[in-house]
């Protein structure tokens, strides 16, 4: 039984690193409550990030007329974006390694849509 919490903490972990929600997945254990629920956290989590890279460079696309405003204001939001990743790895990290299910701030709610959909697609 240990090393079957092991496993789905390492899972769970694993979970909020970029792509590491899709080995998940694939695990035996995907049907564990815990790990769902760290893989759909860490799924919702990469994608509104990739969303907001996306959109900054956008902006920085648009802003191209101007060199020293598209690269101050490149920089500034990707600092702020990246940074704002990371403590939101670091939350889903901490929370995994306890078994806790802590929802993300911000983005949490929207794992836990995103979970009760795939559910009622399963009934």
């Amino acid at each position: 039984m240990n090393e079957n919490n092991d496993n789905i903490r390492f899972l769970s972990v694993l979970s909020y690193l970029p792509f590491g929600f899709v080995v998940g997945h694939f695990a035996v254990e995907k049907d564990n409550p815990d790990l769902r629920f760290h893989k759909f956290q860490g799924c919702v989590l990469f994608g509104t990030f990739a969303c907001f890279y996306l959109l900054i460079g956008l902006v920085v696309l648009l802003l191209s007329f101007s060199d020293g405003l598209q690269s101050i204001f490149g920089f500034v939001l990707t600092a702020a974006v990246t940074l704002a990743y990371l403590m939101l790895i670091g939350f889903g990290i901490s929370s995994a390694w306890r078994f806790q299910q802590k929802q993300l701030p911000f983005i949490g709610f929207l794992s836990v849509r995103l979970r009760e959909m795939m559910d009622a697609k399963r009934k």
